[in-house]
């Protein structure tokens, strides 16, 4: 009888403190947590039943080692379906003669940026994403074409995905038909960009500035 109530109560106590973990853990992964507590309450006398016992739960543990494996590499094919998605409608919409505007504003809302602006080399605006970002004061900053990151840049900050734009945006320098033009980027939020984000959001960039007439 005392068994039996550790099972039952046990068990909805392990329900309840796992409940914070389902947005981030499998379900099928939780499942070996259940049952290695039902294992544990049952009554282990001999040798065998020790061996049983890890023999399932190291069973489970490479279970979920490989599951999460194909989970990473679903998520690596999904992230780079929509990478290159990204870059075939912004390069078809630049071909097309798209307004830069309507370029910027796509760059914009694939990548949520908090605000774009592009300027000519005497600093006059040729585009804004959305239109209030003209408002905002100029980086100081100059970032690489490849990795958008700050050389300049004291303090490097790092969100949940990767590193982030540089406080008070950085400026990306674009080779275009009319000369040189200058892209001003700020975050929308605090999570960053992956490394794969940072070198996909910099060819958008550029293809930005292939639409330039």
């Amino acid at each position: 009888m005392v068994w039996t109530v550790m099972g039952v109560l046990g068990a909805l106590a392990l329900g309840i403190a796992l409940i914070p973990l389902r947005s981030t853990v499998a379900a099928a992964n939780l499942a070996f947590a259940f049952l290695a507590f039902t294992i544990v309450t049952l009554s282990i006398t001999q040798l065998n039943d020790v061996v049983a016992f890890f023999a399932l739960t190291a069973c489970g543990l490479i279970a979920a080692a490989f599951g999460r494996r194909r989970e990473r590499l679903s998520e690596t094919v999904i992230r780079t379906d929509r990478e290159f998605h990204i870059l075939t409608r912004l390069l078809q919409a630049a071909r097309g003669g798209r307004a830069t505007t309507g370029l910027l504003e796509e760059l914009r809302t694939d990548f949520g940026l908090g605000g774009a602006v592009l300027r000519d080399r005497e600093g006059r605006v040729l585009a804004a994403s959305p239109q209030t970002a003209e408002a905002l004061p100029s980086p100081r900053l100059p970032l690489t074409g490849e990795m958008l990151f700050a050389p300049g840049d004291a303090l490097v900050r790092f969100g949940r995905k990767g590193m982030r734009l540089p406080e008070g945006g950085g400026r990306l320098t674009l080779q275009t038909g009319r000369g040189p033009i200058t892209l001003d980027l700020w975050e929308g939020d605090e999570e960053g960009f992956t490394d794969d984000e940072s070198r996909t959001l910099a060819i958008a960039a550029s293809i930005v500035g292939l639409g330039m007439r």
